[in-house]
């Protein structure tokens, strides 16, 4: 049996009650950034290694933290400047807003409080906020299940990377996953099919709504236009995530009790490739399908599920039995044009992309049992 050992890294959020210290810690490591930055762009320094030399000893005369502060912000000096680089901007980034990077030699977690070693034999400790999420990690923690990594600490909330090893088999069988704006189908090599109705498209219309009543204050009233913006925009983002957890659950723990490996589409790069009207535009532009695809991702490999990314080229528009090309007939449905073969169209999605994996899907039973699939088809609202 194939099996491969991956490590899966979930940053968890904690709470904290915050403390002049650490804001003054904060204020002094965004500065230390910007040190950094200012150094390496001067002297053109991509090198981690040689940019930790050379500001090292003149780091040491306006600091007197631990030194791993400098490592630190030496690797995120570097990483912002590779970004603004790679977006072909002039001049330099600045750092304006307040966090720290901390690597385990930095600080010790205690599951309630962390300490953060400031300067030799100098600590801070911090108390931590969080509920029953927050503790299931902890308590896999504490009993050797999970590993923890370098810790991100902003004015408010504190990351901390649980990491675990899984076993990811290699299955006999596989479900495809199908994202679309209001619905995910999933088909599986049993076969069987999985469709997931939802409401993120008609969340970011009705906020869309919102956004554009708002926006007809801004000329009499900008403060409140302002602050009821900032209102919308964040609900609308709690509510999509929070319904992106629930769906990806879903799929995630058909998948675990079938004991499936997971197909999706690699999406990468589509929005730039999305030139259509201004209203479609926006409705694609606002498609949650990468949110998705990471729980779906993160959630499957946590429990012990591979998962691949496919070609998503002629999924939707190729025959699955023949290779001949499909064209609409009727609500969601498509047929080809030389074999006969009809079927709904994410449902074909998914069975073209198992084929791509090499999943036993019989292609007799593909053709027969068709309608068999759509009339048994599980669906769950969500």
């Amino acid at each position: 049996m194939y099996i491969q050992i991956v490590e899966v890294v979930l940053g968890v959020p904690f709470g904290y009650e915050p403390n002049d210290e650490l804001k003054k810690l904060l204020e002094d490591f965004r500065e230390m950034i910007n040190f950094c930055i200012d150094y390496a762009y001067k002297r053109r320094i991509t090198s981690y290694a040689k940019l930790r030399k050379g500001v090292y000893e003149e780091w040491k005369q306006r600091w007197d933290y631990s030194t791993h502060f400098c490592h630190s912000a030496c690797k995120i000096a570097l990483a912002m400047l590779k970004k603004y680089r790679k977006k072909h901007r002039e001049g330099k980034p600045e750092a304006k807003k307040l966090f720290m990077q901390l690597d385990p030699q930095l600080y010790r977690f205690y599951g309630d409080k962390i300490r953060i070693s400031v300067r030799p034999r100098q600590f801070l400790f911090i108390n931590l906020k969080f509920g029953e999420y927050q503790k299931k990690f902890i308590d896999a923690w504490k009993e050797g299940k999970l590993k923890i990594g370098e810790v991100t600490i902003n004015e408010d909330k504190i990351i901390i990377p649980f990491r675990k090893e899984v076993d990811l088999q290699n299955p006999k069988e596989w479900i495809a996953i199908d994202i679309n704006e209001s619905n995910i189908t999933a088909v599986s090599s049993n076969p069987h099919v999985l469709r997931v109705d939802h409401e993120l498209r008609t969340i970011h219309t009705t906020y869309f709504i919102i956004r554009r009543n708002i926006q007809k204050l801004v000329r009499y009233k900008p403060k409140t236009a302002q602050r009821l913006m900032k209102k919308y925009s964040d609900r609308e983002k709690r509510r999509t995530r929070d319904l992106c957890h629930k769906i990806s659950k879903k799929i995630v723990d058909f998948a675990k009790q079938h004991n499936l490996g997971i197909l999706m589409e690699d999406l990468k790069g589509i929005r730039k490739r999305i030139k259509r009207g201004r209203m479609l535009n926006r409705r694609l532009h606002n498609w949650n399908f990468r949110m998705l695809q990471f729980y779906v991702d993160y959630k499957a490999k946590l429990n012990g599920l591979p998962v691949i990314y496919v070609n998503p080229r002629g999924t939707s528009s190729l025959c699955p039995i023949c290779g001949g090309r499909l064209a609409p007939n009727g609500h969601r449905l498509v047929r080809c044009l030389r074999c006969g073969y009809e079927s709904d169209r994410d449902v074909t999605a998914g069975i073209n992309m198992l084929r791509m994996r090499g999943a036993p899907l019989p292609l007799k039973a593909i053709n027969e049992d068709s309608n068999r699939l759509l009339s048994e088809m599980e669906r769950v609202v969500i």
